[in-house]
Order: C-alpha cells, then sequence, then structure tokens
C-alpha cells in the first residue's frame, strides 16, 4: 500500500486504453475515423486530412478528438460523435472477468468516469467488458463539458460532484499529459497506467505508476493484500 493513498475516497477512471490494454487495431481504426470526419467536413483527400492532423496532434493538443474538431470546425461534442460512428470498440474487446473482480474488490470507494468518448457508446462497451454501468456514479462527458481532457473543466465538475477535498480523489488514466496532468494540478492523486509501456515519468506528475489496470488494488488501504 502507498500511504500517500490513504484517504483516497473515490476513484476517478479514463476509458479507452486505461479499462482495457490497449488495441493497436482499435487505435488505428480509431485515427481512420478521425480523418474520415476531418474529410466529411473539409473535403480533403485521405493524405491531406492525415497530415494537418499531425501538424497540431501533440503540438496544439494532445487530444486527437480535439484536433478533429478544429480541422472539422465542428464543436467537440459533434467530433466526438461523428468519429465513434466510424468505428467500434466492441469489435476489439471482450468479457474481462480481472475486470470484473477488480472492481468487485473496490466497493468501498466512489466511481466516477471521465473519458473523451460519448456516454451511450462507453455504456455499449462497458456491456461487452462485464462491467456495470452502475459501477459508476456519474459520468462527465464532452456532450456535459463541451471540452475534452486534457481541459481543466471536466476534473472541476468532479470536484464539484464529490464536494471532497481533491486529495481524496485518484486519477487513474494511461495518457499521462491528457489524464493525469490535469488532475493533478487541481491537487487529486494520480496513477499511471503504463500497460508496460517503458519510459520515464516525473513524479511531480504521477504519485504512482501500474503495468496493468488490475494492479490497482495494491495502491489502496482497503484493498491491498
Amino acid at each position: 500500500m502507498n500511504t500517500l493513498f490513504s484517504d483516497i475516497k473515490v476513484l476517478v477512471w479514463d476509458f479507452d486504453s486505461t479499462l482495457y490494454r490497449p488495441q493497436p487495431e482499435l487505435f488505428t481504426a480509431v485515427r481512420e475515423a478521425e480523418y474520415r470526419v476531418i474529410m466529411d467536413h473539409t473535403g480533403w483527400l485521405r493524405e491531406k486530412a492525415m497530415q494537418e492532423f499531425k501538424k497540431l496532434h501533440k503540438v496544439v493538443t494532445p487530444s486527437g478528438t480535439q484536433v478533429t474538431a478544429n480541422l472539422a470546425k465542428i464543436p467537440v461534442v459533434a467530433a466526438a460523435r461523428e468519429t465513434e460512428n466510424y468505428f467500434d470498440r466492441r469489435k476489439y474487446l471482450a468479457k474481462d472477468v480481472k475486470l470484473i473482480a477488480l472492481f468487485q474488490k473496490l466497493v468501498n470507494f466512489q466511481h466516477l468516469m471521465v473519458p473523451n468518448g460519448t456516454k451511450e457508446k462507453i455504456a455499449k462497451t462497458l456491456e461487452v467488458l462485464g462491467v456495470p454501468m452502475a459501477t459508476f456514479q456519474t459520468f462527465i462527458t464532452p456532450e456535459q463539458t463541451l471540452v475534452t481532457k486534457p481541459n481543466s473543466k471536466p476534473f472541476e465538475l468532479v470536484l464539484d460532484y464529490t464536494k471532497l477535498p481533491a486529495a481524496q480523489h485518484l486519477m487513474i488514466g494511461d495518457r499521462v499529459e491528457v489524464d493525469l496532468v490535469p488532475a493533478k494540478k487541481l491537487g487529486m492523486r494520480t496513477c499511471w497506467v503504463s500497460w508496460k509501456e517503458n519510459r520515464e515519468v516525473p513524479n511531480d506528475l504521477v504519485d504512482a505508476t501500474v503495468s496493468t489496470i488490475y494492479e490497482i488494488t495494491s495502491l489502496l488501504p482497503a484493498t491491498a493484500s
């Protein structure tokens, strides 16, 4: 158990590539979907859409959805919805008994989800994974905030919702710059799910690292073995 997390009461979850192991084929499908949305709104060919996307992604913003919205000149909510119409996460995922068991061990915590996708599509994917929607007290999505992470607004709404001190929240995500940095700035604790990616992460950005999502219990006093 990490004593830094002894007061944690709320677990705040990212979704894509956090609750499931990153899938290269799914990542490719998402990126192609983003290009298609850009093409739909600009009339560009795929090559130009790809080039313009790469100019902005991780340069102006790490959010692919925000880049898509910027290039297509549409609201970020529209970009999220239209992109998700071009791919289906469920094709790449299956029931995860280890994930189901994980949430059964974490029943003493409040659970909130802060994804960059839409609630409807995430709900359908959770059903495939075997995790009930009711596990999460609320979903704070771009449909509500009108922005995507790493904008601080979703994290501010988490604190508004729980009415608890920021340090009693643990933000769990796979992208340091998108999921963890904005949470850390507000005073939340942070955990990077590396999925065994080998890179150094500064301690001032991440409080803990786990190599898979299933190791989260090792950090928390109510579940530590």
